[in-house]
């Protein structure tokens, strides 16, 4: 039996946001393990087709980029709005496909397929971040199911929907999935309710509890020659996009919490409760005056500090890839993050952490492994309970450090069951519903 041709949607190939890489690094290498292909391949918006690196049982393998893009610049058949309508021409009339495919190196790459699934960057599949981003993102996979029929929702959340338009698209494209996951209860529920009432919505751990964990041999920091974070350090990721108060400037999440001074009265505290120094870790790069930008946003935190005690307080400065930065987090002794997959690095390597949450997505991972009590919900929390709560938590780290690394190790277990599951070789060539 051949092995099977499998697509993944939703995961950016060159992005400075870690997160986002995590999750394409670690579904395709689930694929592989569990499917027996020799590769996978990615369906993106991307200037050009190009190749993805990832690590797969400690080697480094390409992975095919097939690529749509937006730019009035772009070749034609490269075109999303060629690439829709040219699904649509597919779909309605059948003497057309041959010539679709030569011509349209996408619907060529998704007709190959035995199937293909999307991740929707892990919590797009919501309009949380605005309208425009959610309806982008609908286009390609409406595409894939014109031209296959059906498409696999990946682990991912669902919801929450402002709009009344990206619900009902929401449910469009589940009552045409033939597998659907979610990573947390919250979204599974959301999800059953857009869904047939025939179809289930299995549950699972995000998928970079699996990714590789690689220690950097060097990094640079600010200031220079810091070092290495030591048991006795804190990781602190500062989210840039919340710093700024979301792609609006104006508290987009709707948060109750004054983060950027949340994040100083932190700082000050520990600093004063324990003698370890602070590490500040981005787990998005941007370029400086760019909303998303952790790394400024950590220079802007570090600035804050009176200068005696501004010492302690180091800051990465390597852009390091997502394998290394979650090897730097896995060093750290306890971890506060608000960029979910920066929390999903030190809970898979059984680093105590507390989620500072913008979104409802951090609830159900950090209960997934046991400690959904470790998430500060920015949008509930005022500056003196989050506060609290968090140095509460951190007083009481080595409580949860040996149940932790226990749930870490048993969601990497999960997921390994439930991808032999989806992607078995016993029928895989057959789009069939987990657990049916």
């Amino acid at each position: 039996m051949k092995s099977p041709n499998i697509g993944i949607m939703g995961t950016p190939v060159s992005s400075g946001n870690r997160g986002v890489l995590a999750l394409g690094s670690s579904l395709a290498s689930l694929c592989l393990s569990h499917c027996g292909a020799d590769k996978v391949t990615i369906l993106v918006g991307n200037r050009k087709p190009a190749t993805f690196r990832i690590r797969h049982q400690e080697r480094s393998i390409n992975v095919e980029v097939v690529n749509f893009r937006l730019s009035p610049k772009s070749k034609p058949n490269e075109h999303l709005a060629w690439i829709v309508f040219a699904s649509i021409l597919y779909r309605t009339l059948p003497l057309l496909r041959n010539w679709l495919e030569q011509n349209t190196p996408w619907i060529k790459a998704v007709a190959q397929m035995d199937f293909v699934g999307d991740v929707r960057g892990g919590d797009s599949f919501s309009d949380i971040y605005g309208l425009k981003r959610f309806l982008i993102s609908f286009f390609p996979v409406w595409s894939v199911i014109l031209v296959k029929g059906s498409i696999v929702h990946f682990p991912q959340t669902y919801g929450p929907y402002k709009s009344t338009i990206s619900r009902r698209l929401a449910a469009f494209l589940l009552c045409r999935s033939s597998t659907i996951v979610a990573r947390d209860t919250i979204s599974q529920s959301i999800a059953q309710s857009l869904a047939h009432r025939d179809q289930q919505v299995h549950l699972s751990p995000d998928v970079a509890f699996s990714l590789t964990s690689i220690p950097p041999n060097s990094i640079e920091s600010y200031p220079q020659n810091a070092g290495f974070p030591s048991a006795s350090c804190i990781g602190i990721n500062v989210n840039g996009l919340m710093y700024n108060g979301g792609y609006t400037h104006s508290n987009m999440f709707g948060l109750k919490l004054n983060y950027p001074t949340f994040l100083k009265q932190l700082v000050l505290r520990l600093l004063e409760e324990q003698a370890g120094d602070l590490w500040l870790i981005p787990h998005t790069y941007a370029p400086l005056g760019d909303v998303e930008s952790d790394n400024e946003a950590s220079l802007r935190l570090r600035e804050q500090i009176p200068y005696e005690q501004r010492h302690r307080v180091k800051i990465l400065t390597s852009e390091l890839d997502q394998y290394e930065v979650k090897g730097l987090i896995g060093m750290c002794g306890f971890f506060i993050g608000s960029r979910m997959h920066a929390c999903i690095a030190a809970l898979s390597q059984g680093v105590p952490c507390v989620g500072v949450a913008y979104s409802m997505k951090f609830q159900g991972v950090f209960e997934s492994v046991g400690l959904e009590d470790h998430v500060v919900d920015a949008r509930r929390s005022d500056n003196h309970n989050a506060l609290v709560t968090t140095l509460d938590l951190f007083a009481r780290r080595e409580e949860i450090r040996d149940p932790l690394r226990e749930a870490s190790d048993k969601a990497r277990q999960d997921l390994n069951r439930i991808f032999s599951e989806l992607l078995g070789v016993s029928d895989r060539t057959r789009l069939k519903r987990v657990g049916d």
